[in-house]
């Protein structure tokens, strides 16, 4: 929360609360180190919605991002720690962290979508799971969102019917590769990201469960 003439943080857990950042090209060897560990890294997919900053909005990300996990109700950073109001990282915090002024923005105002880890960058380059991260990219591509809307009022049944068929071919390559992998839910959500019919729900797309899996339908 800013305060008139500030100058320094005061540790009001604000920015922290608001969720982990995206990862930039210096904190590759914070990964690599191990002091971020994998497991607290999730993908957001280009195409999904996230707020802005610059443009002070939510709309569809043009670049793949990188982010650390949220936690909890609010999905406050992974690292916040809530009792001291502090970050448990703070030493090793990354880029975006590290620039973040809220009462002088614009050094990390600037870091918005530029220089932004992607997995592949992550990834070991032996990692046998880098040609299925690159396969469900084509095969299940993040839809328009920000025609969806538009979509479902002008031609319900059919726009519903194109996101069907993509939720479904996406939670079938995420079963194909869970199993044959052995992933865990962390490792997913690094790997390929938050579930389409996730992603739909933050639109009013509902997924309901059914015998054959899951079928969408407007709230």
């Amino acid at each position: 929360m800013l305060r008139e003439n500030q100058s320094e943080c005061y540790r009001c857990g604000t920015c922290c609360r608001k969720g982990g950042p995206a990862l930039h090209g210096p904190d590759l060897e914070l990964i690599r180190s191990g002091r971020i560990p994998r497991k607290d890294l999730i993908t957001i997919r280009r195409g999904e919605l996230v707020f802005n900053p610059v443009a002070d909005g939510v709309q569809p990300v043009a670049v793949e991002l990188v982010k650390l996990r949220g936690v909890g109700s609010e999905w406050s950073c992974c690292y916040y720690d809530t009792l001291s109001r502090g970050c448990m990282i703070y030493d090793h915090r990354p880029q975006a962290c590290e620039s973040l002024k809220c009462w002088r923005p614009k050094e990390s105002l600037a870091l918005v979508e530029q220089d932004c880890l992607t997995r592949l960058d992550i990834m070991d380059s032996d990692d046998p799971l880098r040609v299925f991260v690159k396969e469900h990219e084509q095969l299940c591509t993040c839809p328009d969102l920000g025609a969806v809307p538009a979509g479902l009022e002008r031609e319900l049944e059919k726009t519903l019917s194109d996101l069907q068929r993509l939720v479904d071919n996406d939670l079938l390559f995420r079963q194909r590769i869970l199993d044959k992998f052995d992933l865990d839910l962390a490792e997913e959500l690094f790997y390929f990201g938050r579930p389409i019919f996730q992603i739909l729900a933050g639109l009013g797309v509902q997924a309901v469960n059914h015998p054959g899996g899951v079928r969408l339908k407007v709230a």
